[in-house]
């Protein structure tokens, strides 16, 4: 799972693991602000009105992700491994060249 993470990183698109890696990352987040906006009802009342803008904040920004993602679409692991590494799939037999003979160093020799 985490190296389909890291695919995901370097090559277009987004695959379920990234996805799920960032929701999980966005759920903690939310779940820290919201247990600190708790904390800070009783300890410092002056905290409120940011750390409540904050949870605000990364509410959206979760659903905004979700949304984008489900408009634009995922990837397959296995298409962008094939993209990074230039795999060919199983389905395709490799090709080869015909030809064996060496290639001279690019100068054309005249007679």
């Amino acid at each position: 799972m985490i190296e389909d993470i890291l695919y995901g990183a370097l090559t277009n698109g987004v695959n379920k693991p990234t996805v799920l890696a960032l929701n999980a990352a966005l759920i903690g987040c939310i779940l820290s602000l919201a247990a600190l906006l708790v904390l800070s009802i009783n300890g410092v009342p002056s905290l409120v009105p940011h750390v409540g803008f904050l949870l605000f904040l990364a509410i959206g920004l979760l659903f905004l992700i979700n949304w984008f993602i489900s408009q634009v679409g995922t990837v397959e692991p296995k298409e962008q491994r094939k993209t990074l590494f230039g795999e060919e799939s199983d389905a395709q037999p490799a090709q080869t060249s015909s030809s064996t003979a060496p290639v001279s160093g690019g100068v054309a020799k005249e007679d």
